[in-house]
């Protein structure tokens, strides 16, 4: 099971909205800006390896 406490350089992404496992930001798939809204990310969840949103 990936060690979601392991701290990298650039700050994680969020959390996988499945599983609740930190998602580190070189999991990063893209990363889209919206019209107002918050900026849209797909990431694989190192633990559950969806490709999700963060939360």
């Amino acid at each position: 099971m990936w060690n979601s406490d392991i701290e990298t350089a650039d700050p994680p992404l969020g959390r996988c909205p499945a599983c609740d496992v930190t998602i580190p930001a070189a999991n990063l798939v893209i990363a889209y800006d919206t019209t107002g809204d918050w900026p849209r990310m797909l990431a694989t969840c190192p633990d559950c390896e969806d490709a999700v949103n963060p939360v």
